[in-house]
């Protein structure tokens, strides 16, 4: 694969650059080890016309990515995460995700479930939005027959097990992910390895189907490395074996100790450090490199044996017998910051830490190696393999089965993977629904870069009918949740359905009958939406159910059980934030039939949504119903605020707020400025 540039013979990298580049779809991005994951991500960020932030488990993963960790970008405590968990973010980073087009999440297989929803959560309400992870695409990327979410035993297992009803904490089980059915895409050419029968038993591994074969040929490698082999790591399964692995291999070589100091400019966190700030070694120690190398003499995870120390200098000959003088590097650590002025997200750099590129590696951990590739490593399978998908991972480091050694022989247990991780990939590139999934995103990431939700919303609603006529039940209730939860006014969309398919009506499960009656309710025929959706809540309640009971009896004019309706639904469905087709709703039937007021309720949608002009133009037609005016402090940037409050026609409201958006930014923020500083009394409101 060349440099900045989608593999045109790779047909899983084409789909998944469609989706980044050319919709707001979330996806999940998985692929065995070598499969260029990495790679891609870094390209398509070169070549997609968006905003990108970078974010990882732990500082490493995050330093290798070039981004952030989790916790340390959203705020989130160390401790598991209870539902209602809310990061705290600083302006800064508010403003960096409010301007982001898309997060990238690597190494997802390590972040626990509650983790993934206490993002979702901060999301929505920092970005006011209560789709899921506040309406931005969010693309995970991990492999999950590496290593598993890391819990401690005792009280955390004890309080993920009760909060999530299941064994293990992948990030799929959060309840965020439950609501979005992400597509998955399996990236399936392998460019790190070019050894055919290796590749065939490592999938074995992988996928649990080891067979007698495959030890067999897995055990012929039981043997220990010689120095004719050259430098050979160790992988262990813990870290005790390999940090004593390490000093009693430094221990015997007698010769004189050297200690490199590394140094911090800035602000570098000490987990993030990517080698040690004191290197210790001596002449003949084997050691690793940490970085790839500009001029491409080595890359990360190559291996070489220390020739040369004076206190300035550090020359190691690698395998290959060509030996070259180290150079000191510099890790980048990042922050994200965005720019007011020139109205860009810029990645802030905060810190460097300076140090050889180089760590001891008689041995490191499996847990370590992931990410890393070398020509020859030993297995020390002295205390077993442990984790669901451990020896996958260590086995997958190396790039032939001739430059594997084993301490001892394999048994088929060592090569255990979760079944519900077998479960999930069983669902890996489902060409239809991936399909799917493009056509929807790209008519629905066009209306949205023009900042209408409202035709977005309709695009969804057209993808329901097409996928209940074909029958597939599951993917047109996907639609029809992504309908419901970009949808604000859905005025314009009353009468656009023209019937409902036959089979559905006679269906007795909940969801088909959830789609009668959400087809029915566009389709005008609101006595039988209500009586489908009441068959619905009877089963099965869901705010989106409410939403279209509520719809459902203000069309039939019966306003004060609609009221009584929203007010079930506000107190019964806890939200991270309003939803905005909610507070629309409310405001409009309030202020229009029930004689309440609704002005502050349409404020805080404008608010929550403030390029959403429709909200904007409904505001100003109940201060007009009222012959209420926005205050205006000054005569700068207010020509949006005069035509506000001018007798001027809703088109020519509608039309010149549309060029605004486009030409006059400073007047849009003027506006919104003084709609959210307006108050309203109760002698204007008319409530004494």
């Amino acid at each position: 694969m060349q440099n900045t540039q989608i593999d045109p013979q790779n047909h899983e990298q084409q789909l998944a650059y469609e989706l980044v580049a050319n919709t707001n779809s979330s996806f999940f991005l998985t692929g065995r080890a070598g499969t260029g994951k990495t790679t891609f991500l870094h390209n398509v960020q070169k070549l997609a016309g968006k905003q990108f932030i970078t974010l990882a488990p732990t500082g490493v993963a995050a330093i290798l990515a070039g981004g952030d960790t989790i916790h340390s970008f959203f705020g989130l405590p160390m401790e598991v995460c209870t539902p209602g968990t809310c990061g705290k973010m600083n302006e800064t980073k508010v403003l960096t995700l409010l301007h982001a087009d898309t997060i990238i999440i690597d190494e997802v297989s390590m972040v626990r479930c509650d983790i993934m929803d206490a993002i979702d959560y901060t999301m929505r309400k920092v970005l006011r939005n209560n789709m899921p992870f506040g309406g931005k695409q969010i693309i995970f990327v991990g492999d999950m027959f590496q290593l598993p979410p890391v819990v401690k035993q005792g009280l955390e297992k004890d309080m993920l097990k009760d909060l999530y009803q299941t064994d293990d904490f992948f990030f799929y089980k959060s309840n965020a992910i439950k609501r979005m059915r992400l597509v998955k895409i399996e990236f399936r050419k392998v460019y790190r390895q070019d050894d055919e029968h290796f590749l065939h038993i490592l999938e074995n591994v992988r996928l649990n189907k080891v067979t007698p074969e495959d030890i067999m040929h897995l055990n012929e490698r039981v043997c220990t490395p010689t120095e004719d082999d050259g430098a050979v790591i160790t992988l262990a399964s813990i870290n005790k074996t390999a940090d004593k692995i390490n000093l009693q291999r430094l221990e015997d070589i007698e010769a004189e100790e050297f200690v490199y100091e590394g140094t911090v400019d800035g602000k570098f966190e000490e987990k993030k450090f990517p080698v040690d700030l004191e290197l210790r070694l001596k002449v003949g120690a084997q050691v690793m490199f940490t970085r790839n190398d500009q001029q491409k003499r080595w890359a990360n995870g190559t291996l070489g044996k220390v020739t040369k120390l004076t206190k300035d200098e550090i020359s190691v000959t690698l395998n290959n017998g060509e030996t070259y003088v180290v150079p000191c590097c510099s890790w980048e650590s990042y922050s994200y910051d965005y720019n007011k002025e020139e109205r860009k997200m810029k990645k802030e750099l905060t810190g460097t830490f300076t140090q050889y590129p180089l760590k001891l590696a008689w041995a490191i951990t499996v847990h370590e190696s992931q990410g890393m590739t070398f020509d020859k490593l030993s297995l020390d399978l002295s205390r077993g393999m442990f984790a669901a998908g451990q020896l996958y991972v260590a086995l997958s480091r190396v790039r032939s089965l001739e430059g594997l050694y084993l301490s001892k022989n394999v048994i088929p247990q060592y090569a255990h993977t979760s079944r519900d991780v077998l479960t999930y990939a069983s669902e890996y590139n489902n060409e239809q629904q991936i399909g799917n999934e493009i056509e929807s995103g790209k008519a629905v990431y066009e209306a949205l870069q023009h900042n209408d939700c409202d035709e977005a919303a309709k695009q969804y609603l057209m993808l329901v009918v097409k996928n209940a006529e074909n029958g597939d039940i599951k993917e047109a209730m996907q639609q029809a949740k992504r309908f419901l939860d970009i949808l604000v006014c859905d005025e314009h969309l009353y009468g656009v359905i023209e019937n409902v398919p036959e089979y559905l009506l006679h269906a007795s499960h909940w969801a088909p009958k959830f789609l009668v009656a959400l087809l029915n309710l566009y389709e005008k025929k609101y006595d039988d939406a209500l009586v489908y959706i009441e068959d619905v809540l009877a089963k099965h309640q869901c705010p989106e159910a409410m939403y279209i009971k509520s719809r459902a009896l203000a069309k039939l004019k019966r306003y004060k059980e609609a009221d009584e309706t929203n007010c079930q639904l506000a107190n019964v469905f806890e939200m991270a934030t309003p939803d905005a087709k909610v507070l629309f709703m409310i405001a409009m039937l309030n202020e229009m039939y029930i004689g309440d007021p609704g002005l502050d309720l349409m404020r805080k949608l404008i608010e929550a949504r403030p390029k959403y002009d429709l909200g904007i133009l409904a505001l100003r037609t109940l201060m007009q119903c009222r012959n209420l005016k926005l205050d205006k402090q000054s005569d700068n940037n207010c020509e949006l605020v005069d035509l506000f409050n001018s007798d001027a026609t809703e088109k020519e409201f509608l039309a010149q707020l549309r060029i605004c958006r486009e030409k006059a930014p400073k007047a849009i923020a003027y506006l919104t400025r003084r709609i959210k500083k307006q108050e309203f009394n109760e002698e204007q409101l008319g409530t004494e």
